[in-house]
């Protein structure tokens, strides 16, 4: 499984993205998205869209909040095109920024908001894994003071938490399991996505 490709559509070759994207033409990047997914799926590797919904000009979430003033608008003509493009070839993940688009959640960074899930499954008609981004980075440590955000990033809509300390955030989402704070049903579609996922690559499912 492998964390692309990226589908940034970047405004400037100044901004953070540019480097790691396709470059600043979003239907350039849609052709490019789709080869690279359909590249990885006959080679048997997973693969995930990121950074949804679309870095554009944004600043560098490992170091600190980024905010997206764009219209929704914007979105639709530009940044949505590579990943609408990366689903209906069959990508397996999408991967979810820590930006705060504030024209879909002013309040919440992307990757703790329920409406970014919402627009990633019911405007893009996306079916997979959704997975954070590292709630490690600097931009959700500054959001939440610190605090392990992995529950809250997972009743937003992810079904995996990316993150640099793993046994801190299963423990936190297991604590919120038994206490109600997660309902098993969520539970249970996260889980069955990503062994759909794992089985369409031929991986082990069966229970150890």
């Amino acid at each position: 499984m492998n964390l692309a490709p990226v589908c940034d559509v970047p405004l400037s070759e100044s901004d953070y993205i540019y480097e790691r994207s396709f470059g600043l033409d979003a239907r350039t990047s849609s052709d490019c998205v789709c080869l690279v997914v359909g590249e990885m799926k006959s080679a048997g590797i997973g693969c995930a869209l990121k950074h949804f919904p679309g870095y554009g000009g944004s600043a560098d979430t490992h170091k600190g909040l980024a905010y997206d003033r764009r219209s929704y608008s914007d979105f639709e003509a530009s940044d949505f095109l590579p990943f609408e493009a990366g689903v209906a070839a069959g990508a397996d993940a999408v991967l979810v920024s820590h930006n705060i688009v504030e024209c879909m959640d002013a309040q919440l960074p992307a990757s703790l908001s329920p409406e970014v899930h919402r627009i990633l499954r019911d405007e893009l008609g996306f079916e997979g894994v959704a997975i954070s981004d590292d709630m490690f980075m600097d931009a959700i440590r500054q959001f939440t003071g610190g605090e392990n955000a992995a529950v809250q990033a997972f009743l937003a809509g992810n079904d995996l938490i990316c993150c640099g300390d793993f046994e801190q955030s299963a423990a936190a989402i297991e604590a919120a399991v038994k206490d109600g704070t997660i309902a098993e049903a969520r539970l249970d579609a996260s889980v069955l996505r990503v062994l759909a996922w794992k089985a369409r690559l031929g991986l082990d499912i069966s229970a150890k």
